[in-house]
């Protein structure tokens, strides 16, 4: 193992956060690593409270009079009719069950070290037991969903199984297991193979009744239970070797087409790394978030949730939903550039699923064509305002959602290029996005706005109160600009011409810029109001320059410096998942010393400080616990070494003083090509580019140095660090 891309520690985990995460992207499992009895906390992504809801009846007259108000100047009034329209909160994330591994040895116990490999994916535990040389593995079939784990030193290993949602004890043969029902079934299976006196092996298997978005759940313990004693079987059929040898493999395919080395690591354990924060910490956050992405988001199951798929609480924090207005998109930032848009794929399904509900929801509350969600969804792709009419219309009310997820589609064609997936399954969320942001666009003033708009969770001061509804907020008109824009160019490489396309291309030029306030700072707002709270963790009216490209340092620099001044006065502090959005931003400025003072804020010990920032396990702290700032750390270190969403390769465009040396492989860049960089003493030596899909002029920026290169298909082009063209 490579001190580069491995976690480990010198002692058990004493606290959750302080587990290591194993997971399928459907079953996971944090494993604490005690001695005598390793605890491993399950979860099954599919195991949700909740059913699926009827279609909610709305109101369009009500949403149309709070629209009334806030163009009246009347927010108060405009917010209390909006929580008239709110809906029933979302399912919450359920744990599945504890396991625990009772392993007996004798003799005193000494040398532990417990570790994960990101690499292969395999969890360890070694020690000394006496005489003996005891070592627990771990690893995850992703293509059975089963978890095993073998002993070898131990003179005996048992196995117990309980959990807080009142399951029972099953068996089935030589397989044990737990099962219940909580709204839906579930179950997890388990069986022992004894090789030998002193090796064991142990499979594990989940099931829930999930069954789709619009289909009822299984609701019989009976039936998962069945269904998860065959996996697990199947998986005893196969023996460790061959579990083992399939697992790391399939693992090793996805992560091993990216790596970063900022130089060696030390080989002292993760906690006292991330509390002297040595400058290879941070290519191991960068791999930490890429292994999470794989583990816990496969195509063929539910996208990654606020908490991956890692939660021991019956009510988690915000329900372990997926948050659509910063949250769940963040956490599939690093997908397309990191090389994983496989991993890609569940958010890419759970858009489309989300669409088919949303389209109901824009008829019905706001008498709009095409589709529509807001702050919060479930698995069974819930659209409708949250809140049960008590929830703050900062968050709940905000209906931008369809508009920024149906980006992601847009990105993983321009990554891709897959002409027909474009036609058939990113254009109609396109487009109907698009048609409801086009009817929810008014004139105002002789300026086209949103009304009633809010800016996500975020208030301004009125006659000295907060308050969260307004006009055009910055994000808004953002959002439905990045839309119109990527729908025009779907159109152009689909030879489509139609209304909607039409209204969208006509309406582009007429929505208004970003408003720049008096002291030079994007505004949130179309006016600039007193802010409730200057240090907000939100920057949504930054959206136009992380994840989105309308403000671009060389193409509208006026604007791109708003965005900077509006950094500054937001301020530093934050949440984890806020520190990692800025890393971005200031990488989207070309401001590598910026961006580098924001990660190692984010790479900040959150246990005895509080605040924003990571755990001793590496996960990111909202805190509590919460993954997205996890990929999206990932997501800024990939923009602080290679950018493209401009139509050009911005080589190391916000590389961090601190970072003299190194070497990044296999990044990805829009149009399907694969760019390798090395660096020497701040200064770029040689770049690669590779794997494009078909002959094409990109053009390459590197400071102030351009170049034109022509890539093709098979061929390995190396050019130095003054962009010219080397043999090979």
């Amino acid at each position: 193992m490579s001190a580069d891309d491995v976690l480990w520690f010198r002692e058990p985990a004493s606290v959750w956060e302080e587990a290591l995460p194993l997971g399928t992207g459907r079953l996971g499992a944090m494993a604490f690593g005690g001695v005598d009895t390793e605890l491993v906390q399950l979860n099954d992504d599919r195991l949700w409270s909740g059913e699926p809801l009827p279609p909610a009846d709305g109101d369009p007259a009500v949403v149309a009079r709070a629209r009334q108000l806030a163009l009246a100047g009347d927010p108060v009034g405009a917010e209390a009719l909006l929580k008239t329209v709110q809906g029933p909160d979302t399912a919450r994330y359920l744990p599945l069950a504890d396991l625990r591994l009772d392993v007996r040895t004798s003799g005193a116990r000494t040398g532990y070290r417990r570790a994960l490999d990101l690499r292969t994916g395999v969890y360890s535990v070694t020690y000394r037991a006496g005489e003996a040389d005891v070592l627990r593995e771990a690893v995850c079939h992703a293509g059975l969903h089963v978890l095993a784990w073998r002993v070898r030193g131990a003179a005996d290993v048992a196995v117990r199984l309980s959990n807080a949602l009142g399951g029972n004890g099953f068996t089935a043969g030589e397989v044990a297991g737990l099962s219940g029902a909580t709204g839906m079934a579930y179950a997890v299976a388990t069986t022992i193979d004894r090789e030998g006196p002193d090796v064991v092996t142990v499979y594990v298997a989940t099931e829930a009744g999930y069954r789709g978005p619009s289909a009822e759940p299984e609701r019989d313990p009976a039936e998962c239970a069945r269904l998860a004693t065959t996996r697990v079987e199947q998986a005893r059929e196969f023996g460790w070797h061959r579990f083992r040898e399939e697992s790391v493999a399939a693992h090793r395919e996805l992560f091993d087409r990216v790596h970063l080395d900022l130089g060696p690591a030390p080989e002292e354990p993760l906690d006292e790394r991330i509390a002297a924060r040595d400058p290879a910490l941070a290519a191991l956050s960068f791999h930490f978030g890429r292994y999470l992405l794989i583990t816990s988001s496969r195509p063929g199951t539910l996208p990654a949730n606020l908490q991956g798929i890692w939660n021991p609480h019956v009510d988690p924090p915000w329900r372990g939903n997926y948050t659509l207005n910063i949250n769940l998109q963040m956490n599939y930032w690093p997908a397309e550039t990191t090389g994983l848009p496989e991993c890609h794929e569940p958010l890419l399904e759970f858009v489309e699923q989300l669409a088919a509900q949303g389209e109901h929801v824009a008829r019905s509350l706001y008498g709009a064509p095409g589709w529509v969600a807001h702050h919060n969804s479930d698995p069974w792709c819930l659209a409708t305002p949250v809140g049960a009419g008590t929830g703050d219309p900062a968050w709940a009310n905000w209906p931008m959602a369809a508009a920024w997820l149906s980006l992601h589609l847009w990105e993983h064609f321009e990554f891709g290029g897959d002409v027909e997936w474009l036609r058939e399954r990113a254009w109609p969320v396109l487009r109907g996005a698009a048609e409801f942001c086009a009817a929810w666009l008014v004139e105002h003033e002789g300026a086209l706005t949103t009304a009633p708009s809010t800016s996500p969770e975020n208030h301004y001061l009125a006659g000295g109160e907060p308050v969260a509804v307004g006009i055009g907020s910055t994000m808004d008109l953002t959002l439905t600009w990045e839309l119109f824009d990527r729908l025009v160019a779907a159109a152009e490489v689909l030879g489509i011409e139609d209304d909607v396309v039409r209204k969208a291309r006509n309406l582009l030029p007429r929505l208004p810029s970003p408003p720049i306030g008096s002291r030079g700072q994007l505004l949130e707002w179309a006016d600039e109001l007193p802010d409730a709270e200057p240090g907000h963790r939100h920057v949504s009216h930054l959206v136009g320059l992380h994840p989105g490209r309308r403000i671009d340092p060389q193409r509208s620099p006026e604007l791109a410096s708003a965005a900077g001044k509006a950094l500054l006065e937001r301020g530093d502090a934050g949440t984890g998942w806020s520190l990692a959005w800025k890393t971005a931003l200031w990488a989207r400025l070309g401001e590598g010393q910026r961006a580098g003072e924001l990660l190692d804020l984010f790479l900040t010990d959150v246990t005895a400080k509080g605040g924003g920032g990571v755990y001793r396990n590496l996960f990111c702290a909202h805190p509590p616990f919460q993954i997205d700032g996890n990929f999206g750390i990932t997501a800024a270190i990939a923009e602080m070494l290679l950018q493209s969403h401009v139509g050009e390769l911005w080589l190391l465009p916000a590389l961090p003083p601190a970072w003299r040396r190194g070497t990044v492989l296999g990044l990805r860049a829009r149009g399907g090509l694969t760019v390798d960089l090395t660096w020497c003493e701040g200064e770029l030596t040689a770049v690669a580019l590779h794997g494009c899909p078909a002959r094409r002029t990109v053009a390459v920026r590197y400071r102030d140095r351009r170049a034109d290169v022509e890539v093709r298909p098979g061929v390995r082009q190396v050019l130095d660090g003054g962009l010219a063209e080397v043999p090979v």
